[in-house]
């Protein structure tokens, strides 16, 4: 199995990759600061989420992927300015590679059409590297390093986000942009572009019943890839849904949230696990992704101001 991995990775790492390369996660529609800079600071709250992701259970070397984010609106000249930053790293295991990436996320926001957009570059680092305990096919091979190899390189993004509250969200966004290229002693890997485009709405069709249907479409101009989803959301509280991901997995999630007792901030719990339908799911049990995600209110409480005139004492 591990030379089956080795020869996997071998032709779509291929050191010099056309494939995405970027990590996937089902329970996209609560991570989207890690591909789209515009959504820094859409909620008046400061938010957090960790995402860890098990791929292919059962297969030796599969994608390890573990996400945090964490972003929050900053008001300037007495809020008639809102500026969003925010954070994210996110580090990725894939049988004898390994990718970490850490980037640094402004966006400007603008009230406009009843809602936010916000406009965002996020600046960061990527790193890659490749152990060199791994079983090669075919040993002394020169494009095959036979020692310890990495190389990082600076990575920049764009992003345009919309949203309103309670309602729907559009973006698109460019990660990568620069397309950079690691390099090292028998290894050449090269970044692609990786674009996205994403939309969600919310559709009240009882007072505790919500549907919210999404989906994001990513490609790399090599290949495309797209996940459609609907999930609803039960009293405020509870929600189950499905999503589908084009030939590849169908994807049941469940989760939680609530309101913390002091009422400045809630929580949320999700679990999603993809039922494999590509050949792999003949090596595999499908994957595993849990989301833990917190939220708490930053906005300073208002002042209350009194007036006395003596005319009216």
């Amino acid at each position: 199995m591990k030379k089956i991995i080795t020869s996997v990775i071998l032709a779509i790492g291929g050191f010099q990759a056309l494939a995405q390369q970027d990590p996937q996660f089902s329970q996209q529609m609560f991570t989207r600061l890690s591909t789209n800079a515009g959504f820094a600071g859409a909620s008046e709250y400061l938010c957090a989420t960790v995402m860890n992701r098990q791929q292919w259970v059962g297969f030796d070397g599969a994608p390890k992927t573990t996400l945090v984010s964490i972003d929050a609106p900053i008001k300037l000249m007495g809020g008639d300015h809102v500026i969003g930053v925010g954070a994210t790293i996110i580090a990725d295991k894939l049988g004898f590679e390994n990718t970490f990436s850490g980037k640094l996320a402004a966006a400007y926001r603008l009230s406009i059409f009843g809602g936010s957009l916000g406009l965002g570059l996020d600046f960061g680092i990527l790193n890659k590297s490749v152990s060199g305990k791994f079983i090669a096919i075919q040993q002394n091979d020169n494009l095959i390093p036979q020692a310890a190899v990495s190389d990082k390189a600076m990575d920049l993004g764009f992003g345009a986000h919309f949203h309103i509250p309670g309602k729907m969200y559009v973006g698109i966004s460019g990660v990568h942009l620069l397309a950079p290229k690691l390099q090292g002693t028998n290894l050449e890997y090269l970044m692609a572009r990786h674009y996205y485009v994403t939309a969600g709405y919310e559709y009240e069709v009882m007072p505790d019943i919500v549907i919210r249907p999404n989906f994001l479409l990513k490609t790399d101009a090599a290949s495309t890839q797209l996940d459609i989803n609907a999930n609803v959301l039960y009293q405020n509280m509870v929600w189950a849904g499905l999503s589908y991901r084009l030939q590849d997995a169908i994807v049941p999630m469940l989760g939680y949230q609530g309101t913390l007792a002091n009422g400045k901030g809630n929580y949320r719990v999700g679990y999603s696990y993809d039922l494999t339908l590509s050949n792999i799911k003949r090596y595999s049990s499908g994957s595993h992704e849990i989301m833990l995600g917190f939220c708490y209110n930053i906005t300073p409480p208002k002042k209350i101001t009194r007036y006395k005139n003596p005319r009216f004492l």
